[in-house]
């Protein structure tokens, strides 16, 4: 009996071993395929799903961007525009396709469409890889119409609903952003929503409305023209470009959100490959070509850059917060 058990002993001690031994050999395999794949990375062309039309700063912003970072990694980057839902169309196709590195999103409103429950992939299925652009709202309106925000304040209380604020969309960032602005300021204005910034800037153009939430980029040509005049920007301090332009925060408004621009993955790609996503894209912005039209179209106001950590920690509390908003503004 004592010499059977002696063998069983020996018998388990010696499969345990076995046991041990090839399971020190699958995790050493698997670190090592793990950084073969990551060093092979990409092998096929990475495609970015954008949830907006071409040619808008979405989609500038994914181009401009990946083209950078397709020289940093020695890939291609294809972009596949999705328009609908502020960008959950696009969002929810891009979560079907494999979690293997080679499906992006280049989005600017997630925060906001999760928080209103459009969008139905939070941050465990999908998360950032970095945010690039931190984009700054103004008010513009019409050269002669208004000289100050302060006028425009006054007239709009002492006409209440007559002032009509356009802004892009349907109950996106842009709406969330100008009906706080209407509530913090305390006066009675009138939400227009705008098909997209074209039309938004014809018809302040054609006096069909009096004040546009916008950023300074895509207006640039107007402002130096003389036709829109910027009221007030929605930042802690003046902008060195604009310093005799007064902030939201200066008059009294804790109103500093602006449009951001990031990339986006699968939460259950590759570590190692989100990393080398995250690496590139950083490396592609401070290239000096990017600087460049950061500076052209005035994406340079405020600093852009999160990693992707940052950034997912970000979004928690911006998820949160829009949440009681828009609450709030039911």
């Amino acid at each position: 009996m004592t010499i059977f058990t002696k063998k069983r002993s020996s018998l388990v001690a010696g499969v345990l071993g076995i046991s041990l031994m090839l399971g020190a050999c699958s995790e050493a395999g698997s670190t090592k395929t793990e950084g073969a794949v990551v060093d092979k990375y990409p092998e096929q062309d990475i495609e970015v799903y954008v949830g907006h039309g071409p040619g808008g700063g979405t989609d500038t912003f994914v181009r401009t961007i990946t083209n950078l970072m397709s020289e940093e990694i020695g890939g291609n980057f294809n972009v596949i525009n999705q328009e609908g839902g502020s960008g959950v169309i696009a969002m929810q196709n891009a979560v079907r396709e494999e979690a293997d590195g080679y499906t992006l999103v280049g989005d600017s409103a997630y925060a906001v469409t999760t928080a209103a429950g459009t969008n139905a992939f939070g941050l465990d299925k999908i998360i950032p890889i970095a945010r690039i652009q931190s984009d700054i709202y103004s008010l513009q309106v019409k050269n002669g119409t208004f000289k100050t925000i302060d006028e425009l304040i006054e007239y709009a209380d002492k006409n209440p609903g007559k002032v009509r604020l356009g802004a892009v969309g349907t109950m996106g960032i842009d709406e969330i952003t100008a009906r706080r602005f209407i509530e913090a300021s305390g006066v009675d204005m009138s939400y227009i929503p705008m098909e997209g910034a074209g039309q938004m800037h014809a018809d302040l153009l054609g006096d069909h409305i009096e004040v546009i939430l916008e950023e300074v980029g895509p207006t640039i040509s107007y402002i130096e023209e003389g036709e829109f005049v910027p009221l007030v920007f929605f930042a802690e301090e003046r902008l060195e470009a604009f310093e005799d332009v007064p902030t939201t925060v200066e008059k009294g408004w804790d109103l500093t959100d602006g449009v951001e621009r990031y990339l986006m993955i699968h939460s259950d790609a590759p570590q190692d490959i989100i990393d080398k996503l995250e690496t590139a894209a950083k490396n592609a912005m401070e290239t000096e070509e990017y600087q460049e039209y950061a500076k052209s179209t005035y994406l340079n106001l405020r600093n852009g850059w999160m990693g992707s950590e940052e950034f997912t920690q970000k979004l928690e509390k911006d998820i949160e917060r829009y949440e009681e908003i828009l609450a709030d503004m039911k």
